[in-house]
Order: C-alpha cells, then sequence, then structure tokens
C-alpha cells in the first residue's frame, strides 16, 4: 500500500539570502523615494514659470495713473502721492485699477460727490486671509488686496450719474472704492472698474 508523499520540507533562507532580500527592498524603496521627490521637484520647477507668467499675464502697458484716471473719469487730488494704475485684459472683461495716497480728509473731499445721496461705506466684515491675491487685483501693483484689510477700511461702489455731482457725471465706468486709512490721518484710496466691453489701451 502506497504511502502518501511527505509534503516538502519548508524552505529555510540563509542568513546572508534573508541579508540579500531586505538590502533588496531598501534599495527598491530609495529608487521609489528618489524618483517621487525628481518628480516633485520637476513639477515645481514647471509651475513657477507658469505662475509667474500667470502674474503678469494680460497687463496692458503705459496705463499710468494719469491716463488710467481718464479712463475712469476721475479727478485724482494734486496732492496725491504714490499714484500706481494698471488695466488688466482678458477675454471675459477689462479691468481699470488706480490707487493713490492723500490725507482722510482729502480722501472724504474725493469720493463725497461719487456717492449716492443717503449712502454710507461699509466696513470689511468679511476679510480675506492676508497674502490674498486675484490675477486682476492690486497685487500687481506691488499693494496688499484691500479686501484683506479690518481696521480703517472703508467701502462701497459707485456707477455714472448716480449722484447729481460734476463729479458723478464724469465717471465712465462703474466702479468699487475702497479707502483704507493706514495710519492716523492718511488714506489710500483703491478704485477697480471692470468693463464687460474692451476698453481703450493707452498709447504705446
Amino acid at each position: 500500500m502506497n504511502r502518501p508523499a511527505a509534503p516538502p520540507a519548508a524552505v529555510t533562507r540563509k542568513p546572508w539570502q534573508r541579508r540579500l532580500a531586505i538590502a533588496a527592498w531598501i534599495f527598491t524603496g530609495l529608487c521609489v523615494l528618489g524618483f517621487l521627490g525628481t518628480a516633485l521637484t520637476v513639477m515645481h520647477e514647471m509651475r513657477q514659470p507658469v505662475e509667474a507668467e500667470r502674474r503678469m499675464c494680460c497687463w496692458e502697458e503705459n496705463a499710468i495713473p494719469e491716463w488710467t484716471a481718464g479712463l475712469l473719469g476721475v479727478q485724482v487730488p494734486e496732492t496725491a502721492t504714490d499714484r500706481r494704475a494698471g488695466l488688466h485684459s482678458n477675454v471675459q472683461y477689462d479691468a481699470a485699477l488706480l490707487a493713490f495716497t492723500v490725507t482722510t480728509a482729502e480722501a472724504d473731499r474725493f469720493v463725497q460727490p461719487l456717492r449716492r445721496d443717503g449712502t454710507q461705506m461699509v466696513p470689511n466684515l468679511h476679510p480675506e486671509e492676508p497674502g490674498f491675491t486675484r490675477s486682476d487685483g492690486f497685487t500687481h501693483l506691488g499693494l496688499p488686496e484691500p479686501e484683506t484689510f479690518v481696521e480703517g477700511m472703508r467701502s462701497t461702489s459707485v456707477c455714472p450719474r448716480e449722484a447729481k455731482t460734476p463729479e458723478s457725471g464724469a465717471l465712465r465706468l462703474c466702479a468699487e472704492i475702497h479707502t483704507h486709512e493706514f495710519q492716523p490721518g492718511m488714506t489710500r484710496i483703491y478704485l477697480w472698474a471692470g468693463s464687460d466691453a474692451p476698453l481703450n489701451k493707452p498709447p504705446a
């Protein structure tokens, strides 16, 4: 009578074989980590030019403050300092930006004739996080976005001829106006105006 075949004996690895297997696993893990590190580095390097291009994209050259003020139809106070401006164009809309610094009293005199009767500028109750940027915002002009400020910030929106004043009649675009009293007695005014129709471009 035939006996059933005995199961094969378990294969026992020798110590040097175990060390070789462990070394192979470690080598494979290092290769995978090295590949992932290289891939992440390449992606980061590729993203930097894309981010830089995105920040610079679509901004018109030569949109100086004087020209931009004329485009918006506003008269910047003669005493204004740190004047900055830009014109952003894309397939959906154009945006004109103007910023300057005046005394708080002058800021009030600038904004008052543009506001509708009975309206007040409102505080920023829902600020964006510090460092917030937008592709068509004031970051391009080297300024923090006004939406990030709370203390001393007031905002309103105006459209042409909403107030019965020469200043409102001269306004050519609906605009968002932010005033930021960044230190006692000194205020920076931000104007942002968007248009679905293409805006005139600054002269070369």
